[in-house]
């Protein structure tokens, strides 16, 4: 086509769309929000050291994290300790983060700056960072937290683990306006300038305490609210807690996730291991402890986040009784796994990846 056809055909082209006018353009589609569908796996490769199998729901042996997947769930959730090697070392997650990146699976990264499991009762300072000034526990904080995010690269990092009363006691424990808060803005600050992209959240359990806990943090730039929801500790009362999540939202303008929570399929146990939800008096009456009631519960949570915009993640979804029948330090979670006892997938998964 020479140059003038090409022109002509350009002014005719022209010509239709000015004479249809503005309404005749149809604009593109809103995309879907993304929601986080996902689970804290965290302990998955110990489970499967002990030969423990996990199956589908059509009882088929498969690796679990790909069950998950085909679950529709799209984001593990993982804890670092600050110890060298073993359980939830950095090493350990780079390894598990390949199983990840090959799923195509999000990393939400826990931070739980501790040599082991922090909570809201217990947040122990990491031995090689005990008894140093703050200035170097800033700066190891800092450096460490920078380290994290550049070797896993997670979408989501918490900077500490329902850090109710702070953290790295007695150093960070949450006392006014103290070093809590010094050590909880360099962490953020450093995984922003590790990676722009990786959205920092602020992990509270529960309800008690968390307006004043979120508005002594309010001049922190972390991205989004992470809350813990269990009925045993917490509240039984699912719409109340919907309120409180969208008053966090509306008062600090950030978005509110749902990081742990978990419910019972069972109140049987597998081992001889002391479970942490063991009687009716901890369920929620809309709810009873069996698959389906699970499942219920999941889709009524899963709905709080669809409103709100954000994501669930379960834990201990893998915290089958994977040491056999009569260990006595097994598991405390296997009657709110998402697989039953048999190793078998839950609806519960379902329910979380829908």
């Amino acid at each position: 086509m020479g140059l003038s056809s090409r022109l002509l055909l350009s002014i005719f082209s022209y010509s239709l769309v000015t004479a249809c006018g503005p309404s005749s353009q149809v604009d593109p589609p809103t995309p879907e929000p993304y929601f986080v569908k996902g689970t804290d796996f965290s302990q998955l490769p110990k489970v499967l050291d002990e030969g423990f199998t996990f199956y589908n729901d059509d009882s088929v042996a498969q690796n679990p994290l790909e069950i998950l997947k085909d679950g529709g769930l799209n984001t593990i959730r993982l804890k670092l300790w600050n110890t060298s090697a073993g359980d939830a070392s950095l090493a350990y997650c780079k390894a598990y983060n390949e199983e990840l990146k090959a799923l195509d699976l999000d990393l939400m990264l826990t931070m739980h700056y501790s040599d082991t499991w922090a909570d809201p009762g217990k947040q122990g300072i990491p031995a090689n960072w005990a008894n140093k000034p703050l200035a170097e526990v800033l700066d190891s904080v800092e450096e460490f937290t920078a380290m994290a995010v550049r070797e896993l690269q997670p979408k989501y990092i918490q900077i500490g683990n329902e850090i109710n009363h702070g953290f790295m006691h007695p150093l960070g424990k949450r006392t006014g306006d103290g070093n809590f808060q010094k050590l909880l803005e360099r962490g953020v600050i450093a995984a922003k300038e590790a990676d722009s992209t990786t959205v920092t959240m602020v992990h509270f359990a529960g309800i008690d305490g968390g307006m004043a806990f979120f508005n002594a943090i309010d001049s922190i730039p972390y991205d989004a609210i992470a809350l813990s929801f269990y009925s045993k500790w917490h509240t039984k009362d699912i719409d109340a807690f919907e309120a409180y999540c969208w008053e966090l939202h509306q008062k600090y303008q950030r978005p509110v996730y749902i990081v742990e929570t978990s419910y019972p399929f069972t109140l049987q146990w597998a081992d001889w291991t002391n479970n942490h939800v063991g009687g009716l008096s901890d369920m929620i009456d809309e709810y009873p402890p069996t698959p389906a009631g699970q499942e219920a519960f999941l889709n009524r949570m899963r709905a709080m986040t669809d409103s709100l915009g954000t994501g669930l993640v379960y834990w201990g979804g893998e915290l089958v009784a994977y040491k056999g029948p009569q260990a006595q330090d097994g598991s405390p979670y296997e009657n709110q796994a998402l697989f039953n006892f048999n190793g078998v997938a839950l609806p519960a998964i379902k329910a979380l990846g829908r």
